[in-house]
């Protein structure tokens, strides 16, 4: 059956690819009024070139286009899973999408701690840094993931925000080719010519200054014997020729990031923090290594956590006495469990915040 998460990554990239359309046609139009201006015929020759060539990518990027739009109505029609009920477009999605965007905001404080330590070790040309998370699904880290990815968007204008690149991928026990080709699948790699040279490659001539790129390997595993297979493969196979590949860019352009989180369901084994596999695991993160682990911890959340949460986001009608007493009732019940956290709120969605609810 064919995931809503899958809908989900192709109506991004179809979200990227008119971005980066819109781009050009901007600088194809910025060239045309330059020639105008312009009175030597030679750069108005280079002008004109530059237009033809901004032209022929414009109409590849089209292409690109069509293809994708073909495989979201092929997934609509054909994916019972993926009909009006479940698509992105049905109100109750966008309620819930209303509940998931306020519900990141209860408390990832040390998880944002960390990440924002490394970042602030970043060279200012450009740099890599190498994350992992564990019990992602009971402590919902995909709340944490979206408050990273909505930080790491480039501070610039509409125009250029498609310089940030969300490149999600499963891993599933031992089967390491599977990472590849879902990165390379990403980066449009033809399958008889996926190698990580020539995904590395594809990577780097996607990079430009300001540029964001955003990997995400979900492992679909239930031991956590399961992940060990991937992580030295990972690192010494296709992230140390990655980063080298992006030393080589920062000399020509500035404020590359490239981020890379392996993220798991179940508790890593404690062995993958030895020296044997050259992990970094150290909390203070004054040693940052970008070849090493860091890992983003995932906590449980507080009563106070739960109280700040309604301050902010519930009702403003409710009284203080009310307040504390819904925050003392959901942490009784789930002791701060994020995911049963979550579902408590949203059980209440309608009263808490004046909102219709569907839960």
């Amino acid at each position: 059956m064919v995931s809503i998460g899958r809908l989900k990554n192709l109506e991004n990239r179809k979200e990227d690819i008119e971005s980066q359309i819109a781009e050009l046609q901007n600088l194809s139009n910025k060239c045309t009024q330059d020639i105008k201006a312009e009175p030597n015929a030679a750069r108005r020759s280079q002008l004109n070139t530059q237009i033809d060539n901004y032209s022929t990518e414009i109409d590849e990027l089209y292409e690109k286009l069509e293809n994708i739009e073909k495989q979201i109505n092929q997934l609509k029609s054909e994916e019972k899973d993926l009909s009006s009920n479940n698509h992105l477009d049905n109100p109750n999605n966008q309620q819930q999408s209303k509940i998931d965007e306020s519900l990141r905001y209860i408390d990832f404080k040390r998880a944002l701690d960390t990440f924002e330590k490394i970042q602030s070790q970043f060279n200012r040309e450009g740099d890599v840094a190498l994350f992992f998370m564990e019990e992602h699904l009971i402590k919902r880290g995909d709340l944490c993931l979206q408050r990273l990815r909505d930080d790491l968007t480039p501070n610039t204008s509409t125009l250029h925000r498609q310089h940030f690149r969300h490149c999600p991928v499963t891993y599933t026990s031992g089967n390491l080719e599977a990472v590849m080709q879902g990165i390379a699948s990403f980066f449009e790699v033809k399958q008889e010519e996926i190698t990580p040279e020539a995904v590395i490659q594809k990577i780097g001539n996607s990079l430009q200054n300001n540029s964001v790129l955003f990997i995400e390997i979900h492992c679909d595993i239930s031991d956590s014997c399961e992940i060990e297979p991937l992580i030295p493969w990972f690192i010494n196979d296709f992230w140390q020729p990655l980063r080298a590949r992006i030393t080589g860019l920062i000399e020509d352009y500035d404020g590359i990031k490239v981020i890379a989180i392996i993220i798991s369901d179940v508790l890593l084994n404690p062995k993958l923090s030895t020296e044997q596999l050259s992990l970094y695991c150290d909390d203070d993160h004054h040693c940052f290594s970008r070849n090493k682990l860091i890992q983003i911890p995932l906590e449980n959340w507080t009563k106070d956590d739960i109280t700040n949460w309604l301050i902010k986001y519930g009702n403003p009608g409710l009284k203080r006495s009310d307040r504390n007493t819904i925050a003392n009732k959901i942490y009784a019940r789930t002791q701060g469990l994020p995911t049963a956290v979550c579902y408590a709120l949203q059980q209440q969605w309608g009263t808490l915040t004046c909102l219709p609810t569907s839960c």
